[in-house]
């Protein structure tokens, strides 16, 4: 772009150099700076001051300049307010989130995408709802609040395929195969990360490399090396192509990691060097600190103890000064143990003291973080829920003015609204969320019922070699296999009876009246039903088996408690599966002599 005339620019040509920020803004973040403090220097509409005062914040953002962000976006943010600009004021919230969660400020990151969120339902903004929940999982992961990653991202998969958004879908499966990636479970990780990759989509580069360097990191856990490295070599020609400076960067960082593991040092050190080249050209400083660790523990491995050091403490430099506290904890070990290694015991044990002090405040904050994000979920989904509550009843009164019946009439409607909701909120604390059936607290509650002198049966239920079927088939068949045995065992009972998922890969039933013989029968029964179902219908090549363990009793106050009755159905059970599996063992409980 030619140098700018030293006299005001016109309108035309302000909104070009915020047209130009705004499409470089993640591919050449210095560019967009730039062109942004260039507008600034203009006599500007608010309009337009709004706007290069947002496409700042975005470009230091993508730099990793968190705190020179953020008060650029928050400026935005009230302009875009003033201005009533609902649309500019989602976006610039979802920087300022977005800036906040990369400094592990993850509950402000929270409570801002949940803002966002609302405002996407307000303005009816399905694409911009969708992008906050990608985000909201992604925030969760970051947390290791994995469930509500996992929550998250899966609710974007449904909604994805329901409003027909491929793109979307690619994102959330890309998404997911991140977490189970955190989670180590690598199959399960290249499982959606392949299956993000076979998902039509319109020709977007910057999608498939983020796709290929996913199905390259599942590859990389499960120590597949060289199909990591023939994904992430796919992916850099694309990047090539594209041009995008901090996607090479990242590539180059992990195609140094492949190397490593499969002995190319010299490789690795190059492309570690290059990796923190270009993010120190592009102003990214974690890409930085990151590059600089992976270099000095090779070179430290490699016997080059005072370049490795170098790195290190410049990397360590950086994420102090940066506060990148994570990547300063990873530092801090890497040179305790390098100063051990190169026998300086002193140093080694100074930086493994910082190291183990910060990494028990990073779990401490974690912890803290997490309580306090369900906190913020609470308390803003219960603020959002009383304002749209004022917002529909101060319509009602508007509308119907004096006519006080009609609005007695909203207000017990309400009241009920009001009982079922915490009835089913009553209802999910003792549902199991998978099989729909009762949970533990639910199955304690029915024992705490149970008369003292009852004659009842208790019957333990296991499935057999449950482990092999999740590691054989994934934790996703898994999860069905559960939900069809749970299927077949409730079609099996009698009226009054209760089933509820005890745990794991376990139920358990409770019987009332029940006699041994009946118990027996009804075990049986259940063995036979799972047995002989047709498990194909789930996996081609899946079989399954059930043990139980039951004790039928009659109680005696003093003498025979329901708890002795359960202990009894667990040695039975335990009996049951030492004899081969796939059995039925059955215990008569007396009560002791008093």
């Amino acid at each position: 772009m030619p140098k700018p005339d030293p006299h005001p620019l016109s309108l035309d040509q302000i909104r070009a150099l915020l047209d130009a920020a705004w499409d470089c803004w993640q591919s050449d973040p210095q560019e967009c700076v730039r062109l942004s403090r260039l507008v600034l220097e203009q006599p500007l509409e608010e309009a337009e001051l709004a706007r290069a005062t947002h496409y700042l914040g975005l470009g230091l953002m993508r730099q990793g300049e968190f705190i020179a962000a953020e008060p650029e976006l928050r400026r935005a943010l009230h302009l875009y307010g003033e201005l009533a600009d609902q649309e500019g004021q989602r976006l610039s919230l979802n920087a300022l989130a977005g800036v906040q969660s990369r400094q592990a400020r993850h509950v402000e990151a929270l409570e801002l995408f949940l803002q966002v969120r609302q405002l996407s339902v307000t303005l009816g903004h399905v694409q911009g709802e969708i992008n906050a929940l990608l985000n909201l999982g992604v925030v969760y992961g970051t947390m290791g609040d994995h469930p509500n990653a996992l929550k998250h991202h899966l609710l974007v998969l449904g909604l994805s395929r329901e409003h027909d958004l491929p793109f979307v879908e690619r994102v959330a499966l890309n998404n997911l195969s991140t977490t189970y990636y955190e989670m180590q479970l690598y199959e399960d990780a290249l499982e959606a990360a392949l299956a993000c990759l076979n998902v039509p989509s319109v020709d977007d580069p910057m999608q498939n490399i983020i796709a290929l360097q996913t199905v390259g990191q599942a590859y990389f856990g499960l120590k597949q090396f060289t199909q990591a490295r023939a994904m992430y070599m796919e992916a850099s020609e694309l990047i090539e192509r594209v041009g995008d400076q901090s996607e090479s960067a990242s590539l180059d960082l992990l195609l140094g990691q492949v190397a490593q593991q499969q002995g190319n040092l010299d490789e690795a050190r190059h492309l570690f060097e290059q990796s923190m080249e270009t993010f120190q050209k592009i102003g990214d400083e974690i890409g930085q600190v990151e590059s600089l660790r992976h270099l000095g523990e090779l070179l430290g491995m490699t016997g080059h103890v005072e370049d490795a050091l170098s790195a290190l403490h410049r990397a360590r430099s950086l994420a102090e000064a940066g506060q990148i506290r994570n990547e300063l904890c990873k530092v801090d070990l890497a040179l305790s143990k390098l100063y051990r290694d190169s026998g300086r015991p002193q140093e080694a044990l100074t930086h493994l003291e910082q190291h183990l002090q910060l990494n028990g405040e990073l779990f401490n904050a974690a912890s803290d973080q997490r309580l306090q994000s369900l906190r913020v979920q609470f308390e803003l989904e219960q603020a959002e829920r009383e304002r749209l509550a004022a917002q529909r009843q101060n319509a009602e009164l508007t509308e119907l003015n004096a006519r006080l019946e009609a609005s007695n009439r909203d207000l017990t409607a309400a009241q009920t609204r009001t009982a079922d909701l915490m009835a089913r909120l009553e209802q999910h604390a003792n549902e199991d969320a998978l099989t729909g059936l009762p949970n533990r607290r639910a199955f304690d509650a029915a024992l705490e019922r149970v008369s003292p002198s009852q004659q009842i049966s208790v019957v333990l239920c296991d499935i057999d070699h449950f482990k092999i079927v999740n590691d054989r088939f994934s934790h996703l068949v898994g999860d069905e296999v559960l939900r069809h045995v749970a299927a077949l065992l409730r079609g099996q009972l009698h009226r009054g009876d209760l089933l509820a998922r005890y745990g794991g890969e376990e139920f358990v039933l409770l019987l009332t009246g029940a006699s041994e013989a009946a118990t027996l029968e009804l075990c049986e029964n259940l063995r036979r039903a799972t047995e002989n179902h047709d498990w194909s219908t789930v996996r081609p090549g899946l079989s399954l088996t059930i043990s139980l363990g039951a004790a039928v009793a009659q109680l005696n106050p003093g003498t025979l408690a329901v708890q002795d009755v359960v202990q009894a159905a667990d040695d039975a059970l335990y009996a049951a599966k030492n004899a081969g599996r796939n059995r039925v063992e059955v215990r008569q409980v007396k009560a002791s002599a008093g």
